[in-house]
């Protein structure tokens, strides 16, 4: 487990700053940068955009259609 994850988490339940530094052994300015601090968790990678297998044919497609019109 994090240091982090076991410095919010009991936070989260409602524990004090000093609860917290004693508990863990850490000095309470500690305990405040670590809650101070965003989210450290990886985030998933952001999903690529796949070109369509019809983007070739857009072009031909759009003359097309417009001639339809």
């Amino acid at each position: 487990m994090s240091k982090a994850y076991s410095i919010r988490q009991p936070r989260m339940e409602g524990d004090s700053i000093a609860e917290i530094s004693r508990k863990l052994e850490v000095s309470r300015d500690t305990v405040y940068k670590y809650l101070a601090m965003e989210d450290l968790s990886q985030r998933p990678p952001a999903p690529r955009a796949k070109a369509s297998v019809l983007d070739r044919y857009r072009p031909l497609c759009l003359i097309r259609f417009s001639l339809h019109e």
